[in-house]
Formats: structure tokens, sequence, C-alpha cells
């Protein structure tokens, strides 16, 4: 059989011009969007083709339904807005074969009219598609192979103590080693050995900042100050003490490349150890349930709230949130649960109101956007590791010291030791717990996705569902949707949500900021 193609009037369709920003290798030379844009205007003027202005695209074009623009091209195509596609080469179109058999799909069913590429002859006929699909497949193929040869240079640099994650107080030489920053890595190790002492991260973040204190970003030349958030994650990180993380593994930057560190271990742990509020002895743990459980963070020191009831002027039962964390500057120790909730159900009041078509604009980045989550959960399950360690070993040590029946001690050292016993055998059960809540964040993301069902519900109904449910349904829902409130003296000062809603809420404020506010 043959098949018969009509002649047509190329200066009489109209095409899109489409330029897609390359994320390859930059040996392999690719155009630039000014050179693409530039090489297919001239090949317009050359075929006397009507043109769109150009429209250029960010997103990768590795997986499919990646890109806003290109999916809206496809869609005028179908409207009749376009008839055709110009661009530098097939592979700007796509490099996966679901989009790239859309592509020939469109052109079966007769909405493209032609391609016109700067390196690559297109015609509209069996041949014609074959060697595009052909050329979507190499496309593919080059990506994928990429792909491979990244991920192992990343492991392979990772064997050797090397990241190119950068780290403040740190500079890579040309070896792409982790060495001290002259200029910063002072700053850093004076900031570990303050917040050793005690001091608040405030007070640590003030210091350094009146000190001059800029991590330069290498790409832009930007000057990043210090913040809370920032110095925060730093003081989590064991990479300070010689391990370096990254990809669910572990390397000793010591014994790799004589790394230089800004603390010891015994100083890490130290540090860790000050998120933790002392727990009081001789009572019976968690005989009650208090909702947000270290979910509600100090404004002064960064760190955790205990949660417990209290009893007001009047003789009334009232639930406080209150910091007594070491070295912490806030005034007023307490606040009310209340304040905490009325902020919650204000903030719910009028529903999250995402749709399905949010549930699924965050559910196709899922895999990309929890790995980077997981990263800053693995350090914070080690940083609560060492401190479980440590926690141990003074209770052992402490028990055993009872039972040496050689070693006379008086009434008073043997309470205190039996005290100091109950707070470690308290502060053991947190960290674990809160060591396995950790590990179940970092599995399979796909184990903890909702439902759309449940999504949606969620987004329109979590206001009610919380002023109305028990303290534990309470306590369920909030955790679903906020990943921690920090509060001061008097309200919520800022909040953090969970995912999939921190990722879509974000969106939201981009996506509104590019029109009239946001």
């Amino acid at each position: 059989m043959y098949e018969d193609t009509e002649e047509i009037d190329i200066t009489k369709l109209k095409y899109v011009l489409y330029a897609r920003k390359s994320t390859d290798d930059s040996s392999r030379q690719l155009r630039s969007i000014d050179d693409q844009i530039a090489e297919c205007l001239a090949l317009a003027r050359r075929l006397n083709l009507n043109v769109s202005q150009p429209i250029i695209e960010t997103k990768s074009a590795k997986r499919p339904n990646q890109r806003p623009l290109f999916r809206q091209i496809l869609s005028d195509i179908r409207k009749g807005v376009y008839d055709g596609i110009l661009a530098w080469n097939p592979d700007r179109l796509a490099r996966n074969m679901k989009e790239g058999g859309e592509i020939i799909d469109m052109i079966d069913e007769g909405y493209i009219k032609d391609l016109k590429f700067v390196t690559h002859h297109f015609t509209s006929d069996a041949n014609g598609k074959m060697l595009l699909g052909m050329a979507f497949v190499l496309s593919k193929q080059y990506s994928d192979d990429l792909s491979q040869k990244v991920t192992r240079g990343v492991r392979r640099s990772f064997a050797e103590g090397k990241s190119p994650v950068p780290k403040h107080g740190y500079i890579r030489d040309e070896n792409g080693v982790y060495v001290p920053d002259p200029v910063t890595y002072p700053l850093i190790v004076k900031a570990w050995e303050m917040r050793a002492e005690g001091t608040s991260i405030e007070e640590i973040v003030k210091y350094l900042n009146d000190n001059s204190y800029r991590r330069i970003v290498k790409k832009s030349g930007r000057k990043v100050k210090m913040t809370k958030q920032i110095l925060s994650d730093l003081f989590n990180d064991p990479f300070y003490y010689g391990v370096l993380m990254q990809a669910g593994g572990e390397a000793d930057l010591i014994n790799l490349n004589n790394f230089q560190p800004a603390i010891d271990k015994a100083t890490y742990i130290k540090v860790q150890s000050l998120a933790y509020r002392k727990i009081k002895p001789n009572k019976q743990h968690k005989v009650a349930f208090y909702p947000l459980r270290a979910m509600v963070v100090c404004l002064y020191c960064g760190r955790n709230m205990y949660v417990a009831p209290s009893t007001g002027h009047t003789g009334q039962r009232y639930l406080n949130y209150r910091c007594d964390n070491d070295g912490c500057t806030r005034p007023k120790k307490s606040i009310r649960a209340k304040v905490i909730f009325d902020f919650i159900y204000q903030y719910l009041e009028d529903g999250l109101n995402f749709t399905e078509e949010d549930y699924n604009l965050y559910y196709k980045d899922l895999e990309k956007i929890t790995e980077e989550k997981r990263e800053q959960i693995r350090m914070k399950i080690h940083s609560k590791r060492s401190v479980l360690l440590n926690a141990r070993r003074d209770l052992k040590d402490r028990a055993l010291a009872l039972t040496d029946l050689n070693n006379k001690i008086s009434d008073t050292v043997r309470k205190v030791t039996e005290d100091k016993i109950a707070e470690l055998k308290n502060l053991e059960i947190d960290l674990t717990e809160e060591i396995a809540e950790l590990e179940k964040q970092i599995r399979d993301p796909e184990e903890d996705r909702l439902t759309l069902q449940q999504f949606l519900n969620l987004s329109k109904n979590a206001s009610v569902i919380v002023q109305s449910a028990d303290v534990v349904v309470k306590d369920e829902i909030c955790r679903l949707i906020f990943l921690n409130l920090t509060v001061d003296e008097e309200k919520v000062a800022s909040y953090q949500l969970k995912e999939p809603f921190a990722t879509l809420l974000k969106h939201r404020q981009i996506v509104s900021s590019r029109g009239s506010g946001t």
C-alpha cells in the first residue's frame, strides 16, 4: 500500500516557535535559548513562515507532563490556534516516548500539519514519521545514558568524600575536596562553641551577621546572610565533625581525605542533647494524651516546647506549651494551647481549597520532592541517634553505679542518681519513638500518599473536623497538615505545612504573585 500525501502551502500555516533550555552536559555544546531562537527565525525567514512570538520553556523533557508551556501548545494546536511547530531540534519537543508518541499521533490525526527543525528535515509521510520517531528514541537514549553516567559519577565522588552540596564554613578545592574557608570557617567554629555553651540560636545568628558572615552562592555571586532556619539545620548536620550524609549513605571524611572538622563528635552530641527538655522523674510517663507534642517550637531558642496542664488563679485547669530549655531567653515561658488552636481554626476556616488539578500537580513530582526532604530527615535521625546512644551509655553507667556494693553512697546521692536514671529512661523512650516516626517518613513516598478523595476532603473540611473532633483526632488531622508551629509569647509567629500542602501552597503563591498580588 502506498500512502497518498497532499502538498501543503507552508506559507499559509501558522507555526509556534518553541525553545527549551537544555539541562544536558555542557560538553555536548547544545544551543543556548538565544541561539535556538535566532536560528529558528533565520529558517522562518528563508522559508517565509508565519511564526508566533517564541515560547521559552525551562522544564525538562525527560519525563512526560512536566512542561506546562508545552502542554498548552499542544492544547492550542488541537483548538486550531497553531498549525505546526518550529524548533531547533526534535529533542526540544520530547525526550520521552509518551510525548514523542503523542506528537506523532497528532500528526496522524491531522492536528499537527507540519514540523520544522533547523537540524532535522521532516516530511509528513510514513518515512518522515519513522525518522521523527527514531529521533525521539535517540533523544531518550541519550538522556537515559547521561542520567546513568551522572548517577555513577555522583556515587563515585561521594565514595571519595566529595559532594556538590555547599557547606557553611567550607569551600571545595581544585580536587573537589572540602577545605576550611579562611574567612567563614572560624565563625562557624565559634557558632558551634557558643551553641555547646547553651547560647540561643537567635544570639548566634546575630553574632554571625554582626561579624559580616556571608556565604557566597557560586552561580549567582549572591551573598547569603545567616538565618535561624539555616543555623538550625547546620547544627543537625554531622558533616561538621566529619560524616558526610547523602543518598542514604555516610562517608567518613577524616579517613578519606584528611578533612578538618569544625567540632569533635562529643560537641556534636552535646549540641543535639540541647534540643531535649528535662523530664521530671518519678512520674508515670505519658499517662495523659496531649496534642501537638513535638510540633510547637519556641521562637527564641528554636527547640520544642513542653506541653502539660496547669491550674489558673480560679482553679480551672489549662493546657499550656512551656519552654524550659537551657539557655532560652524567652521572657514569658508559656503560652496557652487555646491560642495555638485558635490560630489553626482561623487558618483552616476557609479550607485549603486545593483541587484535583492541584493533587495531580503535586503527585507527579512526588519522588523528586520527597527525596529532598528525606536528606533533611536522615540528618535528624543521625542527630537523635547520637543523643540516644549517649543517653543509654549514661543510663547504663548510673545504673551500674547503684549496684556496686563496695561503693558506699549517701541517701541523697542515691536519690539524685535514681532521679537522673528516671529522667534518662524517659528521654530514651521519647527518642526511640521520635526516631521511629522519622524513619517512617523516609520510606516509599507512595505508602503515605493520600487518595484523591482524602486529599479533597481534608482540603475542604479540615477546619470543621479539627474544631468538632476530640483531642486525639484534632492532633492527627493537624499532623497531616502542619509540620510545626513556631510561637512567641502571645501568638503563632510562623508555621510550616507538611507535604503535599507545603509545595502546593508555595506553587499557588508563585502563580498569584505573577498577577495582581499574592
